[in-house]
């Protein structure tokens, strides 16, 4: 008869061998899920503003999902969502699946910080560059060649809308920064901006919706990106573009959405983050018409006075001071402004 001392120590093997049998099945399906997990398909959710449709679309997409599956044998898929970068960053605010936004400038990335989208301590990544310049009719028939030129009385302007808009909202730098560099008195400048906005009678939602207006017959003139105005150029659109002696060089940025990327999609989001910043993504990027935030190859018109949004504070002040405070405030109350849609005007049929 086999003692209790034999017993216990014989129930306490097997206990010892069904644990361990346990755990081994426990680490071969964890190992297993894990190898399925990184072996998956991903999906990448890009919020891109107006403007840079073509360029993600067309080439950085497609190079980077072939530069990702290369690299790492996973498929990936990556789908764009575009339109004024204002009112993506208050989508994604709200709850829009964004993975990576690129924004055209970095007070939209501030607004994804306080709702809290982003790290705070997160630095968005200046990707391209672009002056703001005057769209105008072939044959410049306004005779325009200075953001001051804007505000001579009679004019008919067209002027992406601020609110929802980082072209408004650098368009506003341009022409108060324009007239406060060469003056160096905020009186002037700020008397340029209201005269400018004296002569505007349509605001569209995008720089994009911006020219498109224009092509249907908007007004004598537009201040926008010159990426766009040349691709628009590219594709036949009978346009002159104006470059000012002094206008203010927009910088766009891109961020990845901390509080939509899992653990799992992070380093994706980052990489794609990194190829744009890259020799490859800002070589696609000047090749529709951005200007590199590196390797600038000198192809492109040369500025004369460029001057950035630090020369006025930076975008917390500036954002605050003359977007929210005087155009905000004392401009966009009284404007008197014509619905688009039917024939606009001379240019239109």
């Amino acid at each position: 008869m086999h003692s209790p001392i034999r017993q216990e120590n014989w129930r306490r093997l097997v206990a010892w061998i069904f644990g361990l049998a346990l755990l081994a099945l426990v680490a071969f399906y964890a190992g297993r899920a894990i190898l399925a997990i990184s072996a998956a398909p991903l999906t990448l959710v890009v919020y891109g503003f107006s403007t840079q449709e073509e360029v993600l679309t067309q080439s950085i997409f497609p190079a980077f999902e072939q530069a990702w599956e290369a690299e790492t044998g996973r498929d990936l898929t990556i789908e764009g969502v575009f339109g004024p970068s204002g009112t993506l960053a208050g989508q994604i605010n709200l709850g829009a699946p964004a993975d990576v936004a690129l924004l055209s400038n970095e007070q939209h990335v501030t607004w994804l910080k306080v709702g809290r989208q982003v790290r705070p301590g997160t630095r968005p990544v200046m990707v391209s560059t672009t002056p703001m310049v005057i769209v105008t009719r072939p044959g410049n028939p306004a005779s325009l060649a200075e953001l001051s030129d804007l505000a001579r009385p009679g004019l008919r302007l067209l002027h992406p809308d601020p609110r929802t808009s980082g072209a408004g909202d650098w368009a506003v730098l341009a022409e108060y920064g324009s007239a406060l560099l060469e003056s160096g008195d905020p009186a002037t400048a700020e008397s340029q901006l209201k005269a400018i906005w004296d002569n505007v009678h349509w605001l569209a939602p995008s720089a994009r919706a911006g020219l498109t207006l224009f092509e249907l017959g908007a007004g004598d003139g537009l201040v926008t990106y010159e990426q766009d105005a040349r691709l628009a150029l590219a594709r036949g659109v009978p346009l002159e573009i104006v470059l000012p002696t002094r206008t203010i060089l927009a910088q766009h940025v891109a961020v990845v959405v901390d509080a939509n990327v899992t653990l799992s999609e992070r380093p994706v989001a980052e990489a794609f983050v990194d190829f744009l910043q890259g020799d490859a993504g800002q070589r696609t990027f000047s090749q529709y018409h951005l200007r590199p935030a590196r390797l600038d190859n000198g192809t492109f018109p040369p500025l004369a006075q460029p001057f950035t949004v630090e020369d006025l504070g930076g975008w917390s002040r500036a954002y605050r001071e003359l977007v929210e405070g005087l155009w905000q405030t004392e401009i966009a109350p009284s404007l008197e402004l014509e619905a688009a849609g039917q024939p606009l005007d001379a240019y239109g049929e």
